[in-house]
C-alpha cells in the first residue's frame, strides 16, 4: 500500500493584525529559534488565526478542492505546503516533486525573459537542464506564447504571466500540483487545455489541491473537498457534499449582509389599534422609498414559514412546500384589493409574481381592521440560493399602490440531498424534464 503523498497534521498559522505587531512577534520569534526554543503557539495580544488545527491526508491520485470565502485560509494553506510560510504549530508532509502556481507571475524574475524564466523556475521545481531543455518547446507552445518568449517577463500581462507559470508547473510532470484560482486565465481553447491537463496529471497519479470559488471548476477536477471557514476546516468530504455546503454558506452570508442592510432603514411600523384611521406619517407617500403607499393599508410583518411545522424559518429545503405569512392592518374600506408579491434572486429583480387576482383568490370589499393572509407554494422549484420578498397591496380602480414594501424578507432554499445543482449559478429555477439521447 503506498504512502499518503500529503499529510497536514493540526497545522497552524498566525499573523499580525498591524505591520507592527507582527514585526514585533516577528522579531520575538525568531530570537527563541536561534536559542533553541520553538515559537510561542499562544494567540497574543494583536494576533489573529489565519488557519487553526486543519488536518487531512490525500493519496496519489487524489484531488482536493478548496473552498471558502475570502480571509477563510485558502491560500495561506497553499503557501505553507509551498513552503512559502512555515506553520506555527503543526506538521506538514509532502512526498514528491510539488509544482504550485499560487500568483499570477509569483517567482518570475521580471527583469529576465520568459526563457531565462523557464529555466530558473523549471529548476526550483527540481527539473534538470537537460529536462528542462527537452520539455522547453513543449512549456512554450503550451503557454501559448511564441514569439514573445525572450520578452522581459514584467512586460507581459497578468494572463501571459499566469499562462507561461502554469505551463512550467504542469509539464514537469509533479508528483504534487497546488493550484490557486488560476483556471479562468485566458481563452477558453487554452482553459480546457488546463483542465486536460489537470486530469492526465491526475490519472498518471499526481495529488492536486485546487483553490477555486467556481463550484463548476472544483466538481470538474477534484473527488474530494475541503471548506474552510474562518481559517479551520468546517467540512471535509465527497466533493457533491462539501460544494453544497459552500453554496448554502454563501447564501447564508448574503442573508447575513441583506439583514444588517436592513437594520439601517426605519423601524418595523407597530400595529395599532382595530379601525384606527390615524395617518401614519413614517409612511412615504409617494415612489422611491423602501416602503410607501397612500397609508390605507400597512403590512406590519412578514414571516416564511414552514409547510409541514407551522413554524417560522430562514431556510426551506429544495422543491419543499413553504408559506409566506403576512400581517395587514386595514385602516379604511378597501375595493376590490388585490395582494401582490415578487422575488428578488441575487442577480435578478422580480423573477416571480404572486398575485392574488392571477391567482383566482378575489374580495369585493375588506373593512377597516387587523388581518392574516398565508400564501401557500406547493410546487415551487426554484434553485438553491437567496430570494428576497417585495410585497404591495393595490385596488383594481386605483392606478396607485395602497401600499408597497421591498425587500421586506428573505429566505434561502437549500440544496437538494439527492442531487446536485451546480450547473449555473445565474439561474433561478428547476424544469424537471426527461432527456433522451439516441444516435442518428
Amino acid at each position: 500500500m503506498s504512502k499518503p503523498s500529503v499529510v497536514v497534521d493540526g497545522v497552524s498559522k498566525k499573523f499580525g493584525l498591524s505591520l507592527k505587531s507582527a514585526l514585533k512577534y516577528g522579531l520575538i520569534d525568531s530570537c527563541r529559534r536561534m536559542v533553541g526554543l520553538n515559537s510561542d503557539h499562544r494567540l497574543r495580544p494583536g494576533e489573529f488565526w489565519a488557519l487553526q488545527d486543519v488536518s487531512f491526508s490525500l493519496e496519489p491520485g487524489d484531488a482536493l478542492g478548496i473552498m471558502g470565502v475570502n480571509g477563510s485560509g485558502k491560500t495561506t494553506l497553499l503557501r505553507i505546503l509551498n513552503g512559502t510560510y512555515s506553520p506555527d504549530a503543526g506538521k506538514v508532509t509532502l512526498r514528491g516533486r510539488i509544482g504550485a502556481l499560487i500568483a499570477a507571475g509569483a517567482g518570475f524574475s521580471p527583469m529576465l525573459s520568459g526563457r531565462e524564466n523557464i529555466y530558473i523556475s523549471g529548476t526550483l521545481l527540481g527539473m534538470t537542464p537537460r529536462e528542462i531543455r527537452s520539455r522547453f518547446d513543449e512549456i512554450v507552445s503550451f503557454a501559448g506564447l511564441g514569439d514573445f518568449i525572450d520578452m522581459p517577463v514584467r512586460n507581459y500581462s497578468s494572463g501571459m504571466s499566469v499562462r507561461l507559470g502554469f505551463a512550467i508547473a504542469v509539464i514537469g510532470t509533479p508528483e504534487i500540483l497546488l493550484v490557486d484560482e488560476v483556471l479562468a486565465v485566458g481563452d477558453i481553447s487554452f482553459q480546457k487545455k488546463c483542465f486536460e491537463r489537470i486530469l492526465a496529471l491526475k490519472k498518471q497519479g499526481t495529488t492536486i489541491l485546487l483553490v477555486s470559488h467556481a463550484i463548476g471548476s472544483i466538481w470538474a477536477v477534484c473527488n474530494k473537498g475541503l471548506f474552510m471557514n474562518k481559517g479551520q476546516p468546517a467540512v471535509m468530504g465527497d466533493i457533491e457534499s462539501v460544494c453544497k455546503t459552500y453554496d448554502e454558506q454563501n447564501s447564508r452570508n448574503a442573508q447575513f449582509a441583506l439583514a444588517k442592510e436592513q437594520e439601517t432603514t426605519p423601524a418595523q411600523l407597530s400595529e395599532e389599534p382595530e379601525g384606527s384611521c390615524v395617518p401614519n406619517e413614517s409612511l412615504p407617500a409617494e415612489y422611491g422609498h423602501g416602503r410607501g403607499g397612500t397609508g390605507d393599508v400597512l403590512c406590519t410583518r412578514i414571516r416564511v414559514l414552514s409547510a409541514g411545522t407551522g413554524e417560522e424559518t430562514k431556510e426551506v429545503e429544495f422543491g419543499e412546500p413553504f408559506i409566506i405569512e403576512y400581517q395587514y392592518i386595514v385602516r379604511n374600506r378597501i375595493t376590490d384589493p388585490i395582494f401582490r408579491s415578487s422575488f428578488d434572486a441575487v442577480h435578478y429583480k422580480f423573477i416571480v409574481s404572486l398575485d392574488s387576482y392571477e391567482q383566482g383568490c378575489t374580495w369585493n370589499v375588506i373593512e377597516p381592521g387587523n388581518y392574516t393572509l398565508r400564501v401557500k407554494l406547493d410546487s415551487q422549484t426554484l434553485r438553491p440560493g437567496l430570494y428576497g420578498i417585495n410585497t404591495s397591496v393595490i385596488s383594481k380602480g386605483i392606478g396607485v399602490h395602497l401600499f408597497y414594501w421591498l425587500s421586506a424578507a428573505s429566505f434561502v432554499v437549500r440544496q437538494p440531498r439527492d442531487r446536485f445543482l451546480y450547473s449555473n449559478e445565474q439561474a433561478v429555477c428547476f424544469f424537471p424534464a426527461r432527456m433522451d439521447l439516441t444516435r442518428t
